[in-house]
């Protein structure tokens, strides 16, 4: 005999701690001479003797107390591994990453959903990777992320599915020092002379896309000065007096008190922001983050579609 199996562990501990292969076997619902088979087993698979046999039953040798302790060790650690494994397959504990959106981060919303899943999950490690769009995109297909709060999903890309979680319109943000009342703009055509801090278009085409779109609408090309990689980057710029920009209205929760903000009655395009996740691997872990998401925004299992 080559291997030394749980059970003949078991059977060894219940030997062990009975003092009594008869009382041991009648513990185990077996015969004496099949547990005294498993017992000679374990001796011959360790090379040793493990009890001392007398009349009255058996005593543990030097070697059998030292299996003894590192038998039951190594019974509770299997039962924890398996149980480890069980709740990770339930979806229950381990690792779960979110990619999010800069500026969508701070929505009441997002964070509604964070602290939901949070309360109901506490032994799963929520891991916050803040990304782009496309970068989301782009991580939950190769599965370094299971799931993204993000906008800007291509309609026809059948490798994911979202469920939308609200829809954001665009304001305009200045620096507030140069807001006066009686010059404030109403409408898109009314800032067709300013100098624009903009998204980059390769890596926010869409946002890009529909921004020009809608100047182009209200007969203008924006007179772009400065590039911003993201949301948080471009209101730095508009608070260092580089110009105005068009950002997601929800960017007003987390900018500097020295920008203000200004709806526009013909912007009124909007996206759907929604939880992206592979549509091919659904793990325990994203199906429980979807069930804090319809929790807290009320919708059932149909997917929106954002806006390319």
């Amino acid at each position: 005999m080559r291997n030394i199996e749980t059970r003949h562990l078991r059977y060894f501990i219940a030997v062990a701690e009975e003092g009594s292969i008869i009382a041991a076997s009648r513990a185990l619902n077996i015969t004496q001479p099949a547990l005294s088979r498993q017992v000679q087993d374990l001796e011959r698979a360790i090379g040793a003797p493990l009890f001392e046999r007398h009349a009255k039953g058996v005593q543990l040798t030097d070697a059998g107390a030292s299996l003894l302790h590192d038998a039951k060790q190594s019974l509770l650690q299997l039962e924890q591994a398996r149980d480890r494994a069980y709740r990770i397959a339930q979806g229950q504990t381990g690792s779960f990453s979110l990619g999010i959106m800069p500026s969508y981060l701070a929505s009441p919303v997002t964070l509604a959903i964070l602290a939901h899943f949070r309360e109901h999950n506490p032994e799963i490690l929520l891991c916050i990777e803040p990304l782009l769009s496309l970068q989301q995109a782009q991580a939950i297909r190769s599965e370094e992320l299971d799931g993204g709060i993000m906008a800007w999903r291509t309609p026809d890309d059948a490798s994911l599915s979202g469920i939308a979680l609200y829809r954001e319109r665009f304001v305009l943000a200045v620096p507030a020092q140069h807001v006066a009342p009686a010059k404030r703009p109403r409408r898109l055509a009314d800032i067709a002379g300013e100098r624009f801090v903009w998204f980059n278009r390769e890596k926010s085409s869409a946002q890009h896309s529909l921004l020009i779109a809608a100047c182009a609408k209200a007969g203008f090309t924006p007179h772009i000065v400065q590039i911003g990689t993201d949301t948080p980057t471009i209101l730095g710029l508009v608070a260092a007096g580089m110009g105005c920009a068009l950002v997601p209205a929800s960017s007003q929760l987390h900018a500097p008190p020295t920008i203000a903000f200004i709806a526009l009655a013909d912007l009124t395009d909007e996206v759907d922001i929604e939880l992206v996740y592979s549509a091919a691997r659904r793990s325990p872990r994203v199906q429980r983050f979807i069930e804090s998401v319809r929790h807290v925004t009320g919708t059932k299992a149909k997917h929106a579609r954002g806006k390319a």
